[in-house]
């Protein structure tokens, strides 16, 4: 059975249709995981977990949920206990109001108290976008809890830049109005997006994953979840906060690094993290032609194979 459920007791209706969704993409992909739960802080977090290894933790990006990463699950549970949880506020995690945390401290606080619930003393982290800010945030902040750490799709944390499309999203009043309104409701309309911030070529990405986004923006509080989230991150002038940037920090960091990075990245070009990992005690970067946000969705197996080379060592 593609997934195993042991996670929910009474589900309500929109997390029993996200369940649905995400045991749809499961058969999909043709991945046996496990769906669990959790209890951090009084919160609820949910994950997906595969493999009895050392412990390899997940963090997704923004707007996305654990279920982006079971395309890898068939290459890295042979290896590692795969633990790709929903961040608070997506998927069947509670839903947090960021308005009222410090993001840097609560993602953190997050992450190993994760760790703390399921008795993983340190990890390695492999992390996108935002997930990739958490993993450097933890990098640096708990650097005896990481053992090394994978960032696949430019990471969050290395600069203040963002794209305008974004910037305009943390203006008072009218970014939460525009944020919202981003938000797919339909197929159509989530394939779009994904085609203008994560892909190069959607060839190879199932409708299936796109509709557990879709169940997820349907539980209550989700979607108020992520629009808090994106509010707090950022100021129009300004771009992203300081406090969240990392990247002189990451000079002192002596964790092994890997910076999985495409060209056509909708966030930032290679650039911008080549120096970072130049910088860096034990540093690299790989450079992946013709692919962007998300690159292991890319129909090519590329970031999948700098992925699992570098966790494995």
């Amino acid at each position: 059975m593609p997934l195993t459920t042991t996670s929910l007791d009474a589900p309500e209706s929109g997390e029993r249709a996200f369940l649905e969704a995400l045991e749809t993409y499961a058969e999909t992909v043709d991945v046996d995981v496990a769906s669990r739960t959790a209890s951090v802080a009084g919160d609820r977090i949910h994950y997906l977990e595969a493999g009895d290894g050392p412990p390899l933790l997940c963090l997704h990006g923004l707007s996305t949920n654990a279920a982006t990463w079971l395309p890898l699950f068939d290459a890295l549970a042979d290896e590692f206990r795969v633990i790709a949880p929903d961040r608070p506020g997506r998927g069947l995690s509670t839903p947090v109001d960021y308005a009222t945390v410090d993001f840097r401290e609560f993602g953190v606080d997050y992450v190993t108290g994760l760790m703390d619930a399921l008795d993983v003393d340190a990890t390695r982290l492999l992390g996108n976008s935002l997930g990739g800010m958490q993993a450097l945030h933890c990098q640096v902040d708990h650097p005896d809890r990481v053992d090394r750490t994978c960032l696949v799709g430019a990471p969050g944390g290395l600069s203040r830049n963002v794209p305008w499309v974004f910037r305009l999203t943390y203006a008072p009043k009218v970014g939460p109005w525009l944020f919202r309104r981003s938000i797919a409701d339909s197929l159509a309309d989530a394939r779009e997006q994904w085609n203008l911030i994560n892909l190069e070529d959607d060839s190879a990405l199932p409708d299936a994953l796109l509709e557990v986004g879709l169940a997820g923006e349907r539980i209550p509080g989700q979607t108020d979840s992520l629009v808090a989230l994106n509010t707090t991150a950022g100021t129009l002038r300004g771009g992203m906060h300081e406090r969240f940037v990392v990247r002189d920090e990451l000079e002192a960091s002596d964790v092994p690094t890997r910076f999985v990075w495409g060209t056509e990245d909708f966030f930032w070009p290679p650039a911008v993290g080549r120096p970072v990992a130049d910088a860096m005690p034990a540093g690299e970067m790989v450079v992946l032609d013709d692919h962007g946000h998300t690159p292991w969705l890319e129909p090519t197996t590329e970031a999948r194979d700098a992925i699992v080379a570098f966790l494995v060592e």
